[in-house]
């Protein structure tokens, strides 16, 4: 351990780095570069606008063409046509799990919502009942009531 400690070891060793290190900087060319002239050019500004929101087409669905299609009914409706739900004044028409007023309600067909005819006709409570379906999610489903049904192209 004294032979460490000896000043001429350690002194050495001191000029031996500071040497080092003052090459280092002299190859370098030192702490900052030469020659670079600071940036002298103005701050420029770039408004990128946010995009906006695009419709997504629907997937086009295609019809089911019924072996031996149920004849239009009184109302002027059959089994494989699209409706429209119309006349509700916003307030939309209640899809029933049965055909009938008392019915439990499973889910509200908004004001121009189009819809499978999938069943019926059932003539219940004094009204005429159409079992329909949502085409693009068909567990939207239910009977309801032909007044509030238009005839319309599908979706």
């Amino acid at each position: 351990m004294k032979k460490f400690l000896n000043p001429w070891v350690m002194g050495g060793s001191i000029l031996t780095a500071s040497l080092l290190l003052v090459m280092v900087y002299l190859i370098s060319g030192g702490v900052l570069p030469g020659g670079v002239a600071p940036y002298q050019g103005g701050a420029e500004i770039m408004v990128i606008p946010v995009p906006t929101a695009t419709q997504t087409p629907q997937p086009s669905i295609t019809p089911v063409i019924l072996a031996s299609p149920t004849p239009p009914m009184e109302d002027g409706y059959l089994q494989g046509a699209y409706v429209q739900v119309s006349g509700t004044e916003g307030e939309g028409l209640r899809l029933r799990i049965e055909p009938s007023l008392n019915g439990r309600i499973a889910y509200l067909g908004l004001e121009g919502e189009i819809f499978l005819i999938t069943g019926g006709p059932v003539e219940r409570d004094g009204y005429l009942w159409w079992q329909i379906e949502a085409p693009l999610n068909t567990s939207r489903k239910g009977w309801v009531v032909s007044n509030y049904l238009q005839p319309a192209q599908g979706p």
